[in-house]
């Protein structure tokens, strides 16, 4: 069903149909499908799902970029690695503690 939606939003682009309302009535695919659909028209010309990784879909246009190129660039953008801050485990003691402290909540 997928591909079915997909070639006839294609099909109805080729035709010169490219208003997503117009398409949604025609063939009543919703119209987010619609929209990502226009989307990947637009930038791509297709839309076919593009599979892959990053570095994937850099090497297949020839690029060579390292993973620490692009980690560099994206700090230089603002984008930070960061990791979840380590809490510790509850002991049997603190277990205990807590159960007592909770004890006549009910």
């Amino acid at each position: 069903m997928i591909t079915a939606n997909r070639q006839a939003i294609q099909q109805l682009w080729n035709q010169g149909i490219q208003d997503a309302m117009e398409i949604h009535n025609r063939t009543n695919i919703p119209l987010s499908t619609i929209y990502d659909n226009l989307k990947k028209l637009k930038n791509s010309g297709t839309v076919q799902h593009i599979e892959g990784t990053l570095s994937t879909k850099l090497s297949s246009t020839g690029i060579d970029v390292s993973y620490r190129t692009i980690g560099r660039h994206l700090s230089n953008h603002g984008y930070h690695k960061k990791l979840p801050r380590a809490s510790p485990m509850l002991t049997a003691n603190h277990s205990i503690e807590w159960a007592k402290k909770h004890l006549n909540n009910d």
